[in-house]
């Protein structure tokens, strides 16, 4: 078959191929890494957020008063990105929840349970609705059944106050020991935007069993909060 050329100086002929060409769709785009870029750079500042952390932690006291029924009988402020609970259980042993243990059974909760759940009284139900559960966005007010003192709950506020002014500027959860770091605000844990709660109410007694006064507060010379 013969072939034909056009020479380059019939520059009609050339513009009448081009089109032709650009119809059919044979001319790539020029950049075709747009999308992608695009794609990537769509996920939000989520995926790539660096800021600073709260600048006090919270080591949260946890009782198990009963088989399988959690309170709060203890919270004290601590150290930047010092977040722990204490859990004392119904048969005497205590033992520390920390770090990525700490961290992986607050984001299976958050995955399993979009809201906290109010009326639970399982150790996650029940540590969620602490201090902890709030630095991580779970929560707008406390859950008061949670406690099983409101002299805990209403000692807080000051330090419950300043989480949620830094949490305004920016600032985010993480803790020592927990992975994914600058990747997430949440350390990875979904917040709970809608779940509300009265507001403390006075003479709440406290439900902790006898002999297992919360020794926090005293330690050390720290008075808890607001002491």
């Amino acid at each position: 078959m013969k072939k034909h050329f056009h020479p380059l100086g019939n520059w009609r002929r050339n513009v009448l191929l081009l089109t032709a060409a650009s119809s059919f769709g044979l001319l790539l785009p020029a950049c075709s890494s747009d999308s992608s870029d695009s794609q990537s750079s769509g996920n939000g500042a989520e995926a790539g957020w660096g800021g600073e952390t709260y600048s006090q932690g919270v080591i949260t006291e946890m009782t198990e008063i009963k088989p399988g029924e959690w309170k709060i009988t203890a919270e004290r402020p601590a150290g930047k990105e010092e977040v722990a609970a204490v859990l004392r259980h119904f048969d005497g042993k205590v033992d520390t929840l920390q770090g990525q243990a700490l961290q992986g059974k607050m984001q299976e909760y958050s995955r399993a349970n979009p809201e906290n759940r109010a009326n639970g009284t399982g150790m996650m139900d029940i540590l969620m609705w602490s201090s902890i559960g709030y630095m991580a966005g779970r929560f707008l007010t406390p859950n008061t059944g949670a406690y099983g003192n409101s002299g805990i709950l209403q000692r807080n506020q000051g330090w419950r106050a300043n989480v949620a002014r830094e949490r305004q500027t920016g600032r985010g959860f993480f803790g020592r020991g927990f992975s994914g770091a600058g990747t997430s605000a949440n350390a990875g844990i979904s917040e709970s935007r809608s779940t509300a709660r009265t507001a403390p109410r006075p003479g709440i007694r406290s439900s902790a069993p006898s002999g297992r006064s919360s020794r926090f507060g005293s330690r050390g010379g720290s008075r808890g909060f607001g002491g």
